[in-house]
């Protein structure tokens, strides 16, 4: 089986030059924790996940420390929250996302997505060789195929 039997088509591109809003949005609408995004030519430009962004609202002191485990001490209002995420959607979605994401050829066997999102990408993007982006692969993508094939019974 090869990764385009699998694999959920692009309906709605995002592109890097949007506002980060957009993608953020766009995430909250349809529950999405990983969305690729395209350059203007709709070539595959990276991902942007919920992770990073949990990462861009942590407040600046805890952000610059590593291996820190708890926080309690601070004291954060709403507001503080707000005014991060204020930052963060009014950002390109070019300036969130992870450019070096692994991706997939549409003929590439579905194994080499599995073992992709088995090591923690949760979203393994479908590209051409001219780096146009076709669609992307996840847990939810392939069970909808198999559920598709094979009834719920899968």
């Amino acid at each position: 089986m090869d990764c385009r039997t699998c694999m959920s088509p692009l309906s709605t591109p995002l592109y890097t030059y949007q506002s980060a809003g957009t993608v953020i949005d766009f995430m909250r609408q349809h529950h999405l924790d990983c969305v690729p995004i395209v350059d203007r030519d709709n070539k595959f430009a990276g991902l942007v996940s919920t992770e990073k962004l949990m990462r861009m609202l942590l407040p600046k002191s805890i952000s610059m420390m590593r291996g820190i485990k708890h926080a309690s001490y601070l004291h954060e209002s709403i507001d503080d929250l707000q005014e991060r995420m204020n930052d963060i959607r009014s950002q390109l979605i070019g300036d969130l996302l992870d450019p070096h994401a692994q991706t997939v050829h549409p003929e590439a066997a579905l194994a080499d997505a599995l073992l992709l999102i088995s090591e923690h990408q949760n979203v393994v993007p479908v590209v051409l060789d001219n780096g146009r982006l076709m669609g992307a692969i996840s847990y939810f993508s392939i069970m909808h195929a198999v559920e598709a094939t094979h009834g719920k019974t899968a």
